[in-house]
């Protein structure tokens, strides 16, 4: 069993989160930490996907032929802007909403349910894509300003959120890379807690594991399997360079037969 699917012991998280001493403020209890290490992709492997022309469309092809069906249309889960991409290993969080009701809460002056702050950050690695299931959640914002600063600051390469963020002003002048599913003034404080840190999720009716690589740009998000990501990149690869001789064929007249010959009319 892969280090993206099993959960670790209670031993070994607390073992590992030792390890991050003073960074660590505490806001994740240790019991919702399913896993702190676990495998990425290479350096090398990313890159090679950051290099792809139209990114999230020919990788949908891709997968499509190898059984995979992890497309998540823009339609569903839209850019906070235009032009922005993204490239990166997941790691995943899961928000419920909070078990009393945010009313309750604020009345009887109780702590507000965790959702992780920035310890969800200190638990990242620089190019990491944060991924938040939240299925659906529509009346409070998963994230938002303070915590987009954050993640800005230590080099995360960008957000998929199913749920809602607020106070995108910011984020779209700090060109941090965002694909949600709408946008809130209302806060999730007292309404939405933290309930699973590193573990399987689902995003927008495709799962995520922890290590899983991330794609995104104005078509939408492709979920790449950890354990074919290397396949993908070396198939996506070749269908560029045969696209790119398609697109110098057409644009110099070439004849139907000849385009054929490049590219089957079926591939198009």
């Amino acid at each position: 069993m892969s280090a993206a699917t099993s959960r670790a012991t209670q031993g070994q998280v607390a073992e590992q989160l030792a390890a991050y001493g003073d960074s660590l403020l505490g806001l994740i209890p240790a019991d919702r930490i399913r896993q702190v290490g676990f495998e990425r992709p290479a350096p090398a492997l990313i890159d090679g996907f950051r290099k792809l022309r139209d990114l999230t469309s020919t990788v949908a092809d891709i997968l499509d032929e190898m059984g995979y069906d992890t497309a998540i249309p823009a339609s569903e889960l839209p850019p906070l802007q235009a032009g922005q991409r993204m490239v990166g290993p997941a790691v995943t969080v899961r928000h419920a909403p909070a078990r009393l009701s945010s009313g309750y809460n604020i009345a009887k002056g109780n702590r507000p349910p965790q959702l992780g702050g920035r310890d969800q950050v200190a638990l990242c690695q620089r190019g990491d894509v944060m991924v938040i299931e939240a299925r659906g959640i529509r009346d409070a914002s998963n994230f938002g300003g303070l915590m987009a600063t954050s993640v800005k600051e230590a080099g995360i390469e960008g957000l998929v959120i199913d749920g809602c963020v607020r106070d995108v002003a910011n984020m779209r002048a700090m060109h941090l890379a965002v694909w949600a599913r709408g946008i809130t003034p209302r806060t999730g404080k007292h309404r939405i807690e933290l309930v699973e840190f590193n573990g399987p999720v689902d995003i927008a009716g495709v799962q995520v594991r922890p290590g899983d690589l991330l794609l995104g740009d104005c078509d939408g998000v492709i979920v790449v399997p950890l354990e074919v990501a290397a396949a993908v990149l070396e198939r996506a690869q070749a269908a560029t360079v045969r696209e790119e001789k398609l697109v110098a064929a057409l644009e110099q007249g070439a004849s139907p037969q000849e385009t054929a010959r490049i590219l089957p009319p079926e591939k198009w």
